[in-house]
C-alpha cells in the first residue's frame, strides 16, 4: 500500500514539472514573434526617411537640374499647396491639424512639373498627415522628420528631384 502511494506521488510530480516547461517555451515563442513583428513595423516606418530609391529614367523634357547646376543668386521659386485641415490619427482625443505649405522648386520646368501633379501631391499630403499623431508632430524633430518624409514622397511622386525644400507657413494643431 505504501508503494502504491509512492508511485502516485511520483506520477504527479513528473506531469506537474512538464506543464511549466511547456508554458515557458510558449511564452518565449510568443515574445519572439511579437518582437519580430514590432521590429518589422518599425523598419517599415523608417524606410521612406532613410532609403532612397533610384529615380526613373529621365528624358530631355523631364530633366531637372541637380543642386550643382543651380544658380545660388537666383531668387527661389515657390509653389503654394492649398490650405490643409485634417483630423490627426489620435484615438484617445479628437485632434486636428491646419497647415499651409510652400514648396521651393529648382527651376521653372520643375515648377510646371509640380503644378501638373498638384492633385496627386495634395492627396498624398492629406493621406500622410492624417496618419500622424499629435505626439509625432508636436516636437521640432517631429516637424523636421515630417518635412523630410514629405519632400521624399513628393519627389518620388513627381519623378526626379524637382522639390528642393518645403516650408510650413502655418502649422496649428489642437
Amino acid at each position: 500500500m505504501a508503494d502504491e502511494k509512492k508511485d502516485e506521488g511520483t506520477e504527479k510530480k513528473s506531469s506537474g514539472g512538464l506543464l511549466p516547461i511547456i508554458n515557458l517555451v510558449l511564452l518565449i515563442l510568443v515574445l519572439a514573434v511579437g518582437g519580430f513583428i514590432a521590429w518589422k513595423m518599425m523598419a517599415m516606418e523608417q524606410a521612406p526617411a532613410t532609403t532612397e530609391q533610384a529615380a526613373p529614367a529621365q528624358t530631355e523634357e523631364t530633366t531637372i537640374p541637380e543642386p550643382e547646376d543651380e544658380n545660388p543668386d537666383a531668387p527661389p521659386i515657390l509653389v503654394d499647396i492649398a490650405d490643409i485641415t485634417i483630423n490627426l490619427a489620435d484615438t484617445d482625443v479628437s485632434r486636428f491639424l491646419r497647415a499651409k505649405i510652400k514648396l521651393e522648386v529648382r527651376s521653372p520646368e520643375a515648377q510646371a512639373k509640380v503644378e501638373q501633379n498638384m492633385i496627386k501631391i495634395n492627396d498624398m499630403v492629406i493621406t500622410l498627415l492624417s496618419s500622424k499623431t499629435f505626439a509625432e508632430i508636436r516636437t521640432p524633430q517631429g516637424k523636421y522628420d515630417l518635412k523630410e518624409d514629405l519632400i521624399y514622397r513628393m519627389n518620388r511622386l513627381v519623378g526626379g528631384k524637382p522639390i528642393k525644400n518645403l516650408y510650413f507657413t502655418d502649422f496649428v494643431s489642437q
